[in-house]
């Protein structure tokens, strides 16, 4: 009898421990972007996704930063060849919900698109674009053009806030699953002295260019469909700039070790502009 209470007891305490496993696995497990925080109607009036369209099909693909009334920035790696057109979602939550309080749509032909002539696929270099819009967006309380930062704005070591609409958990290569609903991330911003090691641990011969910027590695990442999206950071009178745009780091299981890299827009003041004003209406 005394032998079968003490199993009982044995056994007992390893279903509590399975348990209590399961329990801190719950709660621990690494969580990315899309897991991260629910943005609210307002927080983040400057951010767009878009659709691209292909072969006659609408598919999820990239996020965008609203700059002015007639333009949006997004990542040049996005754009890929044979897109004959993009439908961005403005002010939208719930990209799903077309009737959504403030949400726009608007459809744009691939000739309102420019590329940075610099951009390098293979290397990541200048991986910028600019949506020129065919008509003004209507500017309110949901959809707002965010700040750009100076020529020679320091960074370094502050939080930031990454937002997106994509992958909810790692994805399989060239399944979009992409979330419906924006989602937020906090992060810290390295300086490039110290991200540079930690890509070249994956990379040795990594090139890194000054006009990239990373943020930390951490519990929580960007992921697939992410890109193009912004990294802004808060100011004092709780106006926002924008300091980055999603460019890599997200790879197929959205690795959660290594920094994410942004493309640093105060790089690319004087292309944005001109970019700008070659398409004026």
């Amino acid at each position: 009898m005394g032998n079968q209470l003490k199993w009982q007891l044995i056994l007992l305490a390893l279903l509590l421990l399975v348990y209590w496993s399961h329990v801190e696995a719950r709660y621990t497990r690494p969580q990315r972007i899309i897991n991260g925080s629910k943005a609210k109607a307002q927080q983040f009036p400057y951010q767009v996704f878009y659709d691209v369209l292909f072969n006659s099909k609408w598919i999820p693909q990239c996020g965008g930063v609203i700059i002015s009334e007639r333009a949006v920035l997004t990542a040049a790696h996005c754009i890929e060849d044979g897109i004959d057109s993009i439908k961005l979602y403005f002010g939208a939550v719930n990209r799903k919900n077309s009737s959504e309080t403030g949400q726009q749509r608007l459809i744009v032909h691939r000739e309102n698109i420019i590329i940075h002539e610099g951009f390098d696929f293979n290397q990541t270099l200048n991986d910028i674009a600019i949506i020129n819009l065919p008509a003004d967006i209507q500017v309110d309380e949901f959809i707002q053009p965010v700040g750009l930062p100076s020529p020679n704005q320091v960074i370094d070591n502050l939080e930031g806030i990454t937002s997106g609409f994509g992958h909810t958990q790692a994805p399989k290569e060239e399944i979009r699953n992409v979330s419906h609903h924006l989602m937020y991330l906090q992060v810290r911003i390295l300086p490039n002295k110290v991200c540079k090691p930690l890509l070249q641990k994956y990379n040795p011969a990594q090139f890194f260019p000054s006009s990239w910027v990373c943020i930390a590695p951490s519990k929580s990442a960007p992921c697939k469909g992410d890109s193009g999206g912004p990294l802004v950071i808060k100011n004092a009178n709780g106006s926002n700039t924008l300091v980055g745009l999603t460019s890599f780091g997200m790879d197929t299981i959205c690795t959660l070790k290594r920094p994410v890299v942004y493309t640093r827009v105060s790089s690319y003041l004087e292309w944005i502009q001109s970019a700008i004003e070659y398409t004026k209406w």
